[in-house]
């Protein structure tokens, strides 16, 4: 059986890596590794091997455990194209999918069981009610691109994303749609859970909060589209994504 075994960084910046493996092989995976003595302790006292390392993108605090497990056991860095798979048992399979705009390289990986994508770990592109930022070299078009790839994704999928921002994306998604109930109940949920317990979430809630996703909301456009005034609705869309992305950097 494969499991996803979540590690919560306790740092400023509330990273999330995450050791996949399978339980019966005792084969793991790592992806975006900040710290690597949790995840050694957790390789060890249960017996894993260490296949690889997977890096969404290359900021520092995605790859920072990167050399100590390297030399720890004796693996390397595994990078993907999408054409690629790691086979991780006999009916699931470790896929990718490039998704610039964070920064120009980077990529979310896929499990997949009988070619049906069903947990995504999605770095900094996809966040729980939010997007990564395209302060460090990124571009907004792109992640404007990508985001409506994500988009369309089943809705069953289980996102597992390199941060936990949850709760103040939460909270800034409220300041553009107050009256949305699904917000404000996910605030409720997210205050009620540690960071080291997170429970993952489908893609089909984030469509029900996450401002990237909703770009149609007629709560969002009356507080912002007055200020765009343009007549093609997919350029309305882009210039409404840019101006929230935008919002959130300054909030």
């Amino acid at each position: 059986m494969i499991q996803v075994k979540t590690f919560y960084a306790h740092n400023e910046l509330r990273n999330f890596s995450y050791l996949i493996l399978d339980d019966k092989s005792g084969e793991s995976w790592v992806i975006d590794p900040y710290e690597a003595g949790p995840l050694s302790e957790y390789i060890k006292e249960n017996h894993l091997n260490l296949r690889g390392i997977l890096n969404t993108h290359q900021h520092f605090d995605h790859i920072r455990g990167n050399i100590p497990l390297m030399e720890m056991f004796k693996t390397e860095v595994r990078t993907l194209s999408p054409q690629e798979t790691i086979q991780l048992n006999q009916t699931h399979a470790l896929e990718t999918l490039p998704t610039p705009g964070h920064t120009p390289e980077h990529q979310v990986f896929f499990i997949s069981s009988g070619g049906i994508r069903h947990s995504l770990f999605s770095g900094d592109t996809l966040f729980n009610a939010g997007v990564g930022n395209c302060k460090n070299g990124g571009n907004i078009n792109d992640l404007y691109e990508t985001t409506g790839k994500l988009k369309v994704l089943p809705g069953d999928i289980l996102l597992y994303p390199g941060h936990d921002y949850i709760l103040r994306n939460l909270e800034f998604a409220a300041t553009l749609e107050p009256e949305n109930a699904k917000i404000l109940e996910g605030i409720r949920l997210a205050q009620g859970e540690s960071e080291d317990n997170r429970r993952p979430r489908t893609l089909k809630e984030e469509m029900g909060v996450n401002p990237f996703f909703r770009l149609d909301s007629e709560e969002i456009r009356q507080r912002l589209t007055p200020e765009i005034r343009l007549e093609d609705e997919s350029v309305i869309k882009r210039e409404l994504f840019k101006k929230i992305r935008s919002l959130r950097d300054h909030w």
